[in-house]
């Protein structure tokens, strides 16, 4: 359990230095730089400062102030990290490591061929050092920084002679110890290869996910694009049934305007037919009115007929079963024909007479009683709502027509009960006449009787004296 917490600790430990100064608040192109950052001093630390400054203090003691140098500068590298200098600490870390790796060279060294390999393997290491701390939009500082190394790696060399001091590097160069910092030396030059090959596949991994991010995006954006336009279609098309709609409503109440203000009579069925032909831009319409005899017997008479903006002066009486508007009649229901006869209907206009190619017929019906037929011609198709529409505006006419028609029955009742009224009042006093003469007449009886009866009560007087008399 103990050895479990110190490996926990420990993991622990070596990610906050790893970590140190990584910040949300920074750019992520920041971010990705400053880990690399901390790997590498570690690196510095670990494989280079403290190796080195063992092998100096024991063969050049007076040497070992380089090495120890390259790992206080990690240090403060890492320290500058924390305290959320990242730009400057990136400047200072491959500038000084690499002086002080040529310094380090330059008091062994007199010649190039005389350098040490591994010291010089370390400093090309360090050369690397400014493509993974920097960004390629940091490119102010990758150059100089770049150009500045380049520059150390070049001139150096000529100056390797004014810092000979005799020490004697032949350990470092010869033996069991050459081998072991050529081995560290590699081992640099292996993590700053695996550290741009880690930005590499990191910068890679990234694109990937940006373009996997972006490939979501563009699909929830097609998606949303996608639902976006089937809700602009629902809403246009809601907005066009709400247009049909209102345009339908309109119209009813045109219609309705029309009943409730026009007298009464023929004038009302023209005006009607007009307004529909115009409504509906179509040619020429036709409004038949169902006149009933008796329950079992009625026609179809034609009240009104309008084509281009005229009234037509036609009359027509059709029976029931006859024609498309006797087989609306009997059916009950619309008939919408675009298959016209030549000879079934002409529109005629000053252009000359042709043929329409669309012809509705609705009856109109209310509570299942059809009052008339309303015939309409054009010479485009109706639409879904425009047949709607006058199925509506035929239920307006067909309970005005049968509104009217009660109403003229219930006229007619009531001039047949006023004429009976008169009539029976005539026959009462008729009777009443007769009554008065027949009490006259029994009264002139009566008296007459009264009378007769005083002359047969004097003759009776009369003969009883005589025959006292006698």
């Amino acid at each position: 359990m103990s050895d479990e917490s110190n490996y926990t600790a420990s993991t622990s430990l070596w990610a906050s230095l790893i970590n140190t100064g990584s910040k949300y608040d920074l750019p992520v192109y920041l971010q990705r730089r400053v880990r690399p950052t901390n790997i590498l001093c570690l690196l510095v630390i670990f494989v280079l400062s403290i190796p080195f400054v063992t092998i100096s203090l024991i063969y050049f003691p007076g040497m070992a102030i380089f090495p120890a140098g390259g790992g206080l500068v990690s240090i403060l590298v890492m320290i500058i990290n924390a305290r959320g200098g990242i730009y400057y600490s990136r400047i200072i870390l491959p500038i000084l490591l690499l002086i002080l790796s040529s310094l380090y060279n330059a008091y062994f060294s007199t010649s190039i061929s005389d350098s040490i390999t591994s010291v010089y393997m370390v400093e090309l290491s360090f050369i690397i050092i400014p493509f993974i701390i920097f960004d390629l939009k940091e490119h102010r500082f990758l150059i100089i920084s770049a150009v500045f190394s380049f520059f150390i790696i070049l001139v150096f060399p000529l100056t390797w002679s004014k810092f000979d001091m005799g020490y004697d590097g032949t350990v470092l160069r010869e033996g069991w110890l050459a081998v072991v910092t050529i081995a560290l030396a590699t081992f640099t030059q292996l993590g700053a290869i695996l550290g741009l090959a880690f930005l590499n596949r990191q910068m890679e991994q990234e694109s990937n996910q940006a373009r996997q991010q972006a490939e979501e995006r563009n699909e929830k954006l097609l998606t949303q694009q996608e639902e976006n336009i089937r809700k602009t279609e629902e809403l246009e098309l809601a907005q066009a049934e709400e247009k049909k709609r209102q345009w339908a409503a309109e119209g009813v109440a045109q219609v309705s305007e029309i009943l409730r203000k026009t007298d009464n009579g023929s004038n009302i069925f023209d005006q009607l037919v007009a307004s529909l032909v115009k409504y509906l831009k179509a040619n020429q319409a036709g409004l038949f009115v169902v006149e009933r005899e008796s329950e079992q017997e009625c026609t179809i008479d034609l009240k009104a007929c309008y084509a281009y903006e005229r009234k037509k002066f036609i009359s027509k009486t059709i029976q029931p079963g006859e024609g498309l508007i006797g087989q609306a009649f009997l059916e009950a229901d619309y008939l919408y024909v675009t298959d016209i006869p030549q000879d079934y209907v002409r529109i005629t206009s000053g252009l000359g007479k042709a043929t329409p190619t669309s012809l509705l017929i609705v009856p109109l019906k209310v509570n299942d009683v059809v009052e008339g037929v309303l015939e309409m011609a054009g010479f485009y198709p109706f639409e879904e709502h425009e047949i709607d529409f006058l199925k509506k505006a035929g239920e307006i006419i067909a309970s005005h027509v049968q509104n009217q028609r009660v109403m003229q029955q219930t006229r007619h009742l009531l001039q047949s009960a006023q004429e009976q009224s008169e009539e029976m009042r005539a026959q009462e006093e008729e009777m009443r006449q007769n009554m008065e003469e027949l009490q006259a007449t029994q009264e002139e009886m009566h008296r007459k009787e009264r009378e007769y009866q005083v002359r047969i009560e004097a003759l009776e007087d009369q003969i009883s004296q005589k025959e006292t008399h006698s």
